[in-house]
């Protein structure tokens, strides 16, 4: 699949029972429907960490849904305050994509814990 952001091309990595897909050159990661949420649960976020930092100003590019298309641009479903995260999140399929180094950032688990509630 391409990259929602850059346009380079998405890796698999498998974290266990869930595999996503991450760019090896920004460092974003696609989650399908429910990965997401697997993942922090588990906490196994060491393979995904983001290895380059050549992400500035990605966060407001608006893509197509990699997975299938979409009818849209993905949108983004959510933006904090105390975190400079926005998920973008595709309304058909309903996959998510962090920027690089977005995962990091909702690893602190006072975030963690308000964006399950966003999700229940």
């Amino acid at each position: 699949m391409q990259c929602v952001k850059c346009n380079g091309q998405l890796q698999k990595v498998r974290l266990g029972e869930v595999e996503v897909d991450k760019c090896s050159s920004c460092s974003g990661i696609w989650f399908d429907i429910g990965e997401l949420d697997k993942i922090l649960e588990s906490g196994r976020i060491e393979a995904l960490k983001n290895e380059v930092d050549n992400n500035q100003g990605q966060d407001a590019r608006k893509r197509k849904c990699p997975r299938c298309g979409g009818e849209g641009n993905m949108v983004q479903v959510t933006s904090l305050k105390n975190a400079d995260v926005h998920i973008d999140t595709c309304s058909v399929c309903y996959g998510q994509w962090l920027d690089g180094g977005e995962l990091e950032e909702i690893t602190d688990q006072g975030f963690i814990s308000r964006i399950r509630s966003l999700f229940k």
